[in-house]
């Protein structure tokens, strides 16, 4: 986009006004870090109102600290994912809300111990995004793109354009590094999920993560020697199939996974760009 294309994004972006009664979440529309808070509210069975933040980074500015001053949803933070409760309280960071909101709809570990216990997942969860999904999510873009666009010509530029091993094997390396705990952590809850047969927010978060990460092309079949994790997720997916299928057909443009709908709409060649209707 141009610059001056940019300044009349900035002036269409407005706050969107918290409905006191009801749950608020401010995120970016795109289907990453925050999109396990909107998966959590799913699950429950609990209205949201999702305000899906465009266009990035700005989408955020009309709930920053210098649109509202002390009045800012974010705490001090200037980042989203941000909820607010249907009372007015304000929670961020993507752990505290799930632990937050997991315990406000029910959906959260009733002993303090195990409470320990999910917060403890709920971060590992976190840390696979950090260490796996993130540092993935642009060589798998990249990889897309120059085998979909100008016939594959780009293919042979895919290492130079950043779909490095240097950056695909530590990540592939480190997710491989955390699946023998949670298989473990499976089977000590005795159950399906990872408080026994409770649906809780450490189990939505990371189904949420894995999910997305063993969606990726350079991510095999990685559950194979962890039986418990493959049926684990295998019964949050079948849980979780309407929201999958509703987000695909409202918010991404028929494209199921990250990737595909990032790539679509995202790439630099105009001709090709999926432009999705927004309100």
């Amino acid at each position: 986009r141009s610059f001056l294309q940019d300044n009349e994004l900035r002036k269409m972006v407005h706050a969107v006004a918290h409905l006191p009664g009801t749950w608020r979440l401010l995120y970016y529309d795109a289907p990453t870090r925050g999109e396990q808070i909107r998966l959590l509210f799913a699950l429950g069975g609990v209205p949201l109102q999702d305000v899906r933040l465009w266009p990035f980074p700005n989408g955020l500015d009309p709930y920053r600290k210098a649109a509202l001053g002390a009045d800012s949803p974010l705490l001090g933070t200037d980042k989203c994912p941000c909820v607010t409760a249907p009372d007015g309280t304000h929670c961020v960071e993507t752990s505290n809300i799930m632990h937050f909101v997991g315990h406000q709809i029910g959906m959260a570990p009733q002993t303090e111990e195990a409470d320990e216990r999910a917060v403890n997942l709920c971060l590992i969860a976190q840390e696979l995004l950090d260490e796996v999904f993130y540092p993935l999510l642009m060589p798998m873009l990249v990889r897309r793109l120059t085998r979909t666009e100008l016939l594959g010509l780009l293919r042979p530029l895919s290492g130079l354009l950043g779909d490095r091993s240097a950056k695909v094997e530590p990540a592939v390396a480190a997710l491989r590094a955390r699946l023998p705990a949670l298989e473990r952590a499976l089977e000590a809850s005795g159950g399906t999920f990872f408080s026994g047969e409770a649906l809780t927010f450490e189990s939505v978060a990371l189904f949420n993560a894995l999910r997305d990460i063993l969606a990726y092309e350079c991510v095999g079949d990685e559950l194979a020697s962890y039986p418990r994790l493959a049926a684990f997720m295998a019964a949050l997916e079948a849980r979780a199939r309407p929201y999958f299928e509703e987000r695909t057909a409202t918010h991404q443009c028929g494209y199921p996974d990250v990737v595909s709908y990032l790539a679509a709409t995202n790439t630099p060649f105009p001709w090709s760009r999926v432009a999705k209707q927004r309100d």
